[in-house]
Order: C-alpha cells, then structure tokens, then sequence
C-alpha cells in the first residue's frame, strides 16, 4: 500500500465536503458563515471534527432523505446512545468507512464491480450493523433484570410508597450498572422535570423497546385512570412475566433439536459413518483386489 496515494487522498476527501458545504451555505448570513469558521478553527480532536462535519451542509441534506435521521435517532437510543454520538456523528463514520473501502480497494488494484459494490454496501451498514447488536444486547439485559424490578417495585408500593418514590429506593439501591438502571435514572431524570407520569412511562416503553415494558407501562396508566389497586396488579403482572420466561426457555429449548440437526448432518455424521463404515470398505477394497 502506497503511503503517498494515502495522504494525498484524505485531504481530497476532506475538501470535497468543505467545497459541498461552501456550495450548500452559499446563502447564509455573514454571521453563520464566521461562526462555522470559528468551529473550524477550534477542532482540536476528531470528535470536534466529526461533529463538524457532520452539522455540514453535505450531511445536512443526507439527513432529511425519506427520515433517515429519524431512523439513526431510534437506532441511537435503543443501542444507549454509545460513544455520546447523534444522528450526524453517526452518519460521519458511516460515510468515513465507505471512503476507507474504497481506498483500500483502489490501492490494492481491484475492478471487480461486484466486490467494489459489496464492499462499500458492507461497509456503509458497519455501524448500523454493530448498534443492532448493542442494542438487542441491552434488549435481553434488560428483559432478564425486569421481573426482579417489578416484584421490589410491588413490594413497595405495597409498603404505601408512592411509584416513583418506589422506583427512586430501587434506583438508589442499584449497584451494577446496567442497561435498566440507565433507563431508570433517564425515567427519574424526566420526572424531576415534570413531566406526566402517563408521558413518561410512554417514553420508557419506546426506548427499551420490549413488549413487557409497553404492557407494564399501560397496565399503570390503566391503574392511574381507574383507580385500581396499583399493587396487586404488579404482583399478579410479575408473576406472569415469569411463567412468560419458563415458556419462552421452554419455546428455545423445544428449537434446538431442528436448529442443530444441520450442523449434525454436515459435521458429525460423516465422521460417524467413516468411523463406522471405513473399515468394511476397506476389506472390501482389499477383498476385490
């Protein structure tokens, strides 16, 4: 790999987005354009300067294609917003991974058509790739603490505490850090605001994204609006999360015989069957000969 090709090639890349950004901000104030310059100059790191590039005019116009921030947004949050990034630093990296595949494929001589569009499809979806996986990591953390979260929550509220004072002594009393914890401290974050507890709970249940949260939610939403008792609801609701979870094991542990009969029929039976069947065709060879 040529190390001159390599220089020469990033500042052309970083100039294209300053001369699409000159061209798309071409109109604005005077005063826009000194304060972009003022953010320019004082990017001392890379992430000032993706930040940068990505509130450019280029990334700007990228973002408002058919909601695409509006996805990588939702992809952030349910992943727990890793790195502190938003929609734009996402799309920066994104779009800094395609540019470094097709360096790499065109130092290295390739002009297959197939591999340069598989290439830059993969490398574009990298990021989005390894958020998905975050994100159904926090997804199962949080679906295993939930159960334990609602029976000390219904415990309280039994003792006479209000919910979000129940749900604050859980907090407090958290030790490990945890994709639920992070949600609950968001959710008591949101309360001191102000915020309704029929706002709040809704917001919950979108960002953990499980059907169990979206049923807790609405099961105290339903409390709050009918005047039921709060208590016995999440004690009878934990009870049937937990029958939920032996089914759901039950429902994995009943796949796992078709899931590994592939695996089986490719790696294990041939030996089994050059094991068994090896020496006869070997006498049989020896026989005929």
């Amino acid at each position: 790999m040529d190390l001159s090709n390599i220089t020469l090639a990033i500042p052309v890349f970083f100039l294209m987005y300053a001369g699409a950004d000159m061209l798309l901000s071409s109109r604005r104030s005077t005063v826009g354009r000194r304060e972009r310059r003022s953010v320019r100059h004082t990017a001392d790191s890379v992430r000032q300067f993706s930040r940068m590039i990505g509130e450019s005019g280029l990334n700007q116009a990228v973002l408002r294609i058919k909601g695409l921030r509006e996805r990588l947004d939702l992809l952030l949050l349910r992943s727990g917003y890793p790195f502190g990034w938003k929609a734009e630093d996402l799309l920066f990296y994104k779009e800094a991974c395609v540019v470094a595949a097709a360096l790499v494929l065109w130092l290295t001589g390739t002009r297959d058509a197939l591999t340069w569009v598989l290439s830059v499809a993969i490398s574009f979806w990298l990021f989005d790739i390894y958020l998905h996986l975050r994100g159904s990591e926090r997804k199962a953390q949080m679906q295993r603490d939930l159960p334990s979260f609602i029976d000390l929550m219904a415990l309280l509220v039994e003792g006479g505490l209000d919910l979000m004072v129940a749900i604050e002594r859980i907090f407090e009393k958290m030790n490990t850090e945890g994709a639920l914890r992070e949600e609950i401290q968001t959710l008591l974050q949101e309360a001191r605001l102000g915020s309704s507890r029929k706002d709040i709970l809704q917001r919950w249940a979108h960002r953990t994204d499980l059907a169990d949260s979206q049923s807790l939610a609405s099961l105290i939403i339903q409390s709050d609006e009918m005047g039921t008792p709060l208590a016995q609801m999440l004690r009878s609701y934990g009870e049937d999360m937990r029958n939920r979870r032996i089914l759901r094991a039950e429902e994995i542990a009943a796949k796992i015989p078709v899931k590994i009969l592939f695996p089986m029929m490719v790696f294990f039976f041939p030996i089994v069957f050059a094991i068994l069947l090896g020496p006869v065709a070997l006498e049989f060879l020896k026989g005929y000969k």
